[in-house]
């Protein structure tokens, strides 16, 4: 197969070797020594990088360059199209980092340039782009970004607009949305954090299937059965929870652990028919009805074993603490799946965190999280409490975390973190002897407000102290002493501008000394 790539240029793949070439003319050199020189010098700059092939040889037939690419254990571009959405993933990754070297690195994206590695699960491109050799089609990166992302998903050669439903492979919800997403983002940052986010909930709908399945393999044969036509039958499952979660195998979803794994394809084996849906199913429960039935008509009945056996039930139901039954079990998995977070809580709340098995503790702890009840999930447990902490900072949740502190004045992390924010710099050294600084997430962070504090308290050989060998955390101290001494004479300045009355200048003078003050406290 040949094509046309770089404009001038050919792309030509027999068997596992890619050969790409291009009139000499169309390159800045004389000779083939001087073009394998510089050739070989942009592949040790791009040594440290897994997502770039470089040319084995390097040969000039007639007045073209020939390079020669060796590409076993390889697939085309088009083999993406063949993976399941939930695997698809994790290879844009590998889009996501081209597009952030793209400056510095430009590369062709074309499909005929990009290639499936099955050995490390990596998308990788030739290199085309070094000094001498230019590439003529250069697209902004976010744009060629995008297309590679919808090729993928979509039956198109080419992206000219908005794809149509009918264009996608995979037209379940998610995979629609994450499109538009992509579509939509402004800016490669932006790009990637649909993805990330996207694998996190596709890792997290994998972990709930399996704690699902998990807990129909605990309940009892009927209870099992029944919970399966319940889930087949209800009108209000998504497709995704009735065929996907509950009928379909493990389509190779992954945890970034097992990306080393050979991936599923879409037709590599049939779904096999479960056994609840076969015909020894219903045959063997027919011949266990029989028997049961000719036991019964067969054993008189006995009152007193019928009234005794009763009674041991009743006490030891009264003896026995609250838990979750298998179909109330089943429910909650069923409402988290469809998004009905607060009313799978109403379930787990009705019998309380004390009483539930340790899955259904962890989908508790994992709720409270995901809808922001951080008052609950720490009165829950004392121990989340940088946790919640954490949690609430990167959602720049700055008025709860207050509520937070009024609701548990005694939770040292939350003071820590208030004082803080609100300046209070001795309570701050104060509380850090109460406060984890050394295996928490948020140790960095921490030491960083103590330093601070320090240095606005006058403690300077504290912090010098505290900074020790950390290059940063000596900058920030030389950079403290350097601020302090701008911001005293700006004061002097206010002074003075406060004599003559000078109302503009004062804010002005002011307005500088904040800023001075934020870059010192940025943490």
């Amino acid at each position: 197969m040949q094509s046309t790539v770089n404009k001038y240029g050919e792309i030509e793949v027999v068997g596992n070797e890619v050969h790409y070439s291009i009139p000499l003319s169309y390159t800045d050199f004389d000779s083939l020594d001087e073009l394998e020189t510089v050739y070989k010098q942009k592949g040790i700059s791009l040594a440290a990088f897994k997502n770039y092939l470089f040319a084995h040889d390097i040969t000039l037939v007639t007045n073209r360059l020939v390079f020669t690419y060796f590409l076993e254990d390889m697939k085309s571009f088009f083999y993406l199209r063949q993976l399941y959405f939930e695997d698809q993933i994790y290879y844009f990754r590998s889009f996501i980092e081209l597009a952030k070297n793209n400056p510095n690195t430009a590369i062709l994206w074309d499909k005929n340039n990009l290639f499936v590695d099955l050995t490390d699960s990596k998308i990788k491109a030739l290199v085309f782009e070094f000094d001498g050799h230019r590439l003529y089609s250069t697209p902004p990166t976010l744009d060629g970004l995008k297309e590679v992302i919808l090729l993928s998903l979509t039956t198109l050669y080419r992206v000219l607009g908005k794809p149509r439903l009918i264009d996608f492979i995979d037209q379940r919800d998610k995979v629609i949305r994450f499109a538009e997403q992509v579509l939509r983002a402004s800016s490669v940052q932006e790009v990637e954090r649909v993805l990330e986010e996207t694998i996190v909930n596709v890792e997290r709908q994998e972990e709930i299937r399996r704690e699902y399945e998990e807990n129909l393999k605990q309940m009892k044969f009927f209870e099992r059965r029944k919970e399966i036509r319940k889930a087949k039958a209800n009108g209000k499952l998504t497709a995704a929870t009735s065929s996907e979660f509950v009928e379909k195998p493990n389509r190779g979803l992954r945890s970034k652990n097992d990306l080393a794994r050979p991936v599923k394809k879409k037709g590599d084996q049939e779904e096999k028919q479960g056994f609840f849906s076969s015909k020894y199913f219903y045959l063997g429960s027919v011949g266990v009805a029989a028997v049961i039935l000719l036991a019964n008509t067969l054993t008189p009945p006995n009152p007193d074993a019928n009234a005794a056996s009763s009674e041991n039930a009743e006490v030891q139901q009264m003896q026995e603490k609250p838990t979750l039954n298998s179909d109330q079990v089943a429910d909650v998995y069923r409402k988290i799946m469809n998004g009905e977070n607060e009313e799978a809580l109403k379930i787990l709340d009705t019998v309380g965190y004390e009483n539930l098995a340790e899955a259904e503790k962890k989908q508790m702890i994992l709720l409270y999280e995901k809808e922001g009840l951080y008052d609950k999930l720490y009165r829950l447990d004392p121990n989340q409490a940088d946790t919640v902490v954490m949690k609430m900072i990167e959602n720049k949740e700055t008025a709860k975390l207050k509520e937070l502190q009024i609701q548990f004045p005694d939770a040292a992390p939350v003071n820590y973190e208030v004082a803080y924010m609100t300046a209070k710099y001795d309570t701050v050294i104060g509380l850090a002897k109460d406060i984890d600084m050394t295996d928490s997430e948020l140790a960095d962070r921490r030491k960083n407000q103590l330093l601070v504090s320090y240095l606005w308290s006058g403690l300077i050989q504290e912090a010098t102290q505290l900074a020790g060998d950390d290059p940063q955390m000596k900058e920030k101290v030389t950079q403290f002493k350097s601020s302090n001494q701008r911001i005293k004479e700006l004061t002097n300045k206010i002074n003075v501008a406060q004599n003559k009355k000078d109302d503009k200048q004062v804010k002005e003078l002011k307005q500088k000394i904040e800023q001075i003050k934020a870059n010192v406290n940025r943490i």
